[in-house]
């Protein structure tokens, strides 16, 4: 089992476990917005994998990310922590 964080949504006043993958994302949307190409990019910068292969797990988090209320998507395909 990864690692686990925890992220409180203001929006939902719950409070959310994430996984690393997750965790990282909100930790690039700190800057601000963003879409799926750009936090893949960063998060190829840090970690050395393929920003490609990244899409996919990016992809995978948003719905779960959004239901929590931890990011706001934009109708420009970007997206914000909330």
């Amino acid at each position: 089992m990864g690692h686990l964080w925890a992220a409180f949504s203001p929006a939902t006043g719950e409070t959310s476990l994430l996984n690393d993958e997750s965790a990282s994302i909100l930790e690039v949307l700190e800057a601000g917005a963003a879409d799926t190409a750009e936090i893949c990019a960063h998060l190829a910068a840090d970690s050395g994998l393929d920003a490609k292969a990244l899409a996919e797990i990016v992809e995978a988090a948003w719905p779960s990310l959004i239901e929590a209320g931890l990011v706001c998507e934009h109708s420009a395909g970007h997206a914000t922590a909330q």
